[in-house]
């Protein structure tokens, strides 16, 4: 089965990881998993949620791979079979110093005359009406001049873990070619939960200088 794993690196795929930031920086989400066998699984990133930790969630990408606000997250892009990512700024709720971010990613094994991996197909995600949590997420870098973001250092501890418990086959999408049970072409459904914690801490500058 492929490893999965999930970074956040400074501006771009090819940026040094980041573990401390400041609010309104740019940083790449990226979702990657290896796997020794080439050319063989495709992955798909959806059900995304951006927790405080303390039951105030809100919705980035829905059950179907696509971009909720796009104020809060775009619509991914899928950089190859098992690499997806996006550029995002980094921001924090108001009175909370923990963010915890919460995607799942499907593995289908891809036919054997599949050139290509569906992804999903989603339109330009809106500027909704923002509920609540939304507007305390956002308040972070709106509400913040150039210069004082500058001087606001937030810390990102992240983690991924993979959840067994959330790993499923389903019989119905096995499919078995009628030429010979000996090339079997089948497609197993896994659903991988990854989650990452990030630390938002904000450390402000001393009154006195």
């Amino acid at each position: 089965m492929p490893v999965c794993r999930y970074e956040v690196l400074d501006g771009s795929p090819e940026g040094p990881r980041v573990f401390y930031a400041t609010i309104g920086q740019m940083v790449y989400h990226k979702w990657t998993c290896d796997t020794e066998t080439e050319n063989q699984f495709c992955m798909v990133v959806h059900s995304c949620t951006v927790d405080d930790g303390n039951g105030d969630r809100v919705e980035l990408i829905d059950s179907k791979g696509c971009a909720k606000d796009k104020y809060l997250l775009q619509n991914l892009d899928y950089v190859s079979d098992l690499m997806v990512g996006k550029e995002a700024h980094v921001y924090k709720y108001a009175d909370r110093q923990s963010m915890f971010f919460d995607c799942e990613i499907t593995l289908t094994i891809k036919e054997p005359s599949q050139q290509y991996c569906d992804v999903p197909m989603c339109p330009d995600p809106p500027r909704r009406r923002r509920s609540v949590n939304e507007t305390r997420l956002l308040s972070n870098v709106s509400n913040v001049t150039s210069e004082e973001r500058k001087e606001i250092t937030v810390e990102l501890e992240k983690r991924f873990t993979i959840n067994k418990d959330h790993i499923d086959m389903f019989p119905n999408d096995v499919c078995m070619s009628t030429l010979g049970l000996s090339t079997v072409a089948f497609v197993n459904l896994l659903m991988i939960s990854s989650s990452s914690l990030f630390l938002y801490k904000a450390c402000r500058p001393s009154a006195d200088k």
